[in-house]
């Protein structure tokens, strides 16, 4: 497959952006694990879910689709059955770290494993608090996949405090959590996802929240519910920024997830003087949609804090390529995360941004990209893209702004988490050629 993307004349319409991927994945866990049938409308069908979605079945667990939703029927906190297989979680850091925790729980063992990409992804930050509550948990010896998970005598709550943001570490705690002896309580440096908290809490869980602390009481059971997902913030922020640096566009993006916990981009962009209305509020269970408006905008540069960086994590790389188009120089603030993502993101885009001809520098521990301004255009590439998805999309949109085209490596890896970017992205005017 090949995917060339040339410059645009504008993007204009209304989409409405599959289901959040971050949600989808602690939708199908909990439906699994509560009394009853629930039923998920709007689930992301990306290869990561849908891996999730596997390796439940894998695990005991009838789902069946039928008119476009999900009918899960839940087995308990302890109902899964032991695999004859290893579990495989493809590319999806989120599935095989929220698993872990609930199969921390289980009286059977389990193997987990992913492919490349996540096979050299760090597991110590959820093997260490893990074993800590009781878990019997290991990886390799460098503490990466595959894990090994054989049961435990005992798992008990856990006062934990994080030594770094993480919302997929927090989730494993919480999961491991719901079949502990004791309350669990977890404290962050900063902000993180929010969004297992809120499906406990829809479910039935004795949970409280705040922004940097959760505690989870013992929760014996979770009561099945019907859940409608809200459109993949993450996703939507590549059309907003392609609206942003396209001249002559006005979009529409209908039933975006508004959790506060991920909006981050959002509130960047409209600092940098992004014209972009949000309105029609409303919510999907406990979690916050709105429709997005987006209009061709002339941006100034941005700073992003240290404190920023746990909710911009995944939007960086598009936040990178908005900066290319911006007055000034925007500065990224302790990044260093980026390398430890479903590639080196960090590197990667710095390999883009030297094709792009964008001047780029380290100053200390800021990363910082010196804009060029609205009418830029990007010179023709190609741009690598290490197999990683968002890579992938936010050259993808830049290339919106080019001198005529760049062509996209490997952008079958946009299947992971948006299959859909292509088709939506031409439907809006998007120039994208494939063949």
């Amino acid at each position: 497959m090949k995917l060339i993307s040339k410059s645009s004349e504008g993007l204009h319409g209304e989409i409405k952006i599959p289901g959040d991927k971050s949600i989808s994945h602690r939708a199908l866990i909990c439906a699994a694990i509560s009394e009853g049938t629930s039923k998920i409308s709007n689930l992301q069908e990306s290869e990561d879910v849908i891996n999730t979605l596997k390796s439940l079945k894998q695990l005991g667990i009838s789902i069946v689709k039928e008119n476009e939703s999900y009918y899960i029927e839940g087995k308990g906190f302890r109902g899964l059955k032991e695999s004859e297989n290893r579990l495989y979680f493809g590319n999806s850091g989120t599935g095989i770290r929220l698993m872990s925790g609930l199969l921390s729980i289980q009286n059977f063992s389990s193997s987990l494993t992913g492919d490349e990409s996540l096979s050299k992804r760090p597991m110590k930050r959820i093997i260490e608090p893990l074993s800590k509550m009781g878990a019997n948990i290991s990886g390799t010896n460098e503490d990466t996949l595959p894990l090994q998970i054989t049961p435990s005598k005992k798992i008990n709550g856990i006062n934990y405090k994080m030594p770094v943001a993480s919302a997929q570490v927090k989730s494993a705690i919480l999961f491991a959590s719901l079949g502990a002896n004791g309350d669990t309580k977890i404290i962050e440096k900063s902000i993180s996802r929010d969004h297992t908290e809120r499906m406990f809490e829809y479910f039935g869980a004795s949970i409280t929240y705040s922004e940097k602390e959760t505690t989870l009481r013992e929760t014996d059971t979770f009561t099945s519910q019907n859940i409608e997902i809200p459109g993949d913030f993450s996703s939507s922020a590549f059309f907003i920024v392609a609206a942003l640096i396209s001249k002559n566009s006005d979009i529409t993006l209908k039933e975006v997830g508004m959790n506060p916990s991920r909006i981050a981009l959002l509130k960047k962009l409209i600092q940098m003087g992004g014209d972009i209305k949000v309105f029609n509020h409303s919510s999907f269970g406990k979690e916050p949609v709105a429709d997005v408006n987006v209009k061709s905008s002339s941006l100034n540069s941005c700073e992003v804090t240290s404190d920023d960086v746990p909710n911009l994590i995944d939007e960086l790389p598009i936040l990178f390529i908005a900066s290319c188009f911006a007055d000034g120089i925007s500065s990224f603030n302790e990044i260093e995360e980026l390398k430890h993502k479903e590639s080196d993101r960090l590197k990667a885009m710095q390999n883009g941004l030297d094709k792009m001809k964008i001047k780029h520098f380290v100053d200390g521990n800021v990363f910082c990209i010196e804009g060029m301004g609205t009418g830029y255009k990007i010179p023709n590439f190609l741009a690598e893209t290490y197999y990683d998805h968002r890579i992938a999309m936010s050259f993808a949109i830049a290339g919106l702004n080019s001198n005529s085209s760049i062509e996209i490596a490997s952008p079958e890896s946009i299947n992971t988490s948006f299959p859909e970017f292509i088709e939506l992205g031409i439907k809006l005017g998007c120039n994208f050629e494939i063949s």
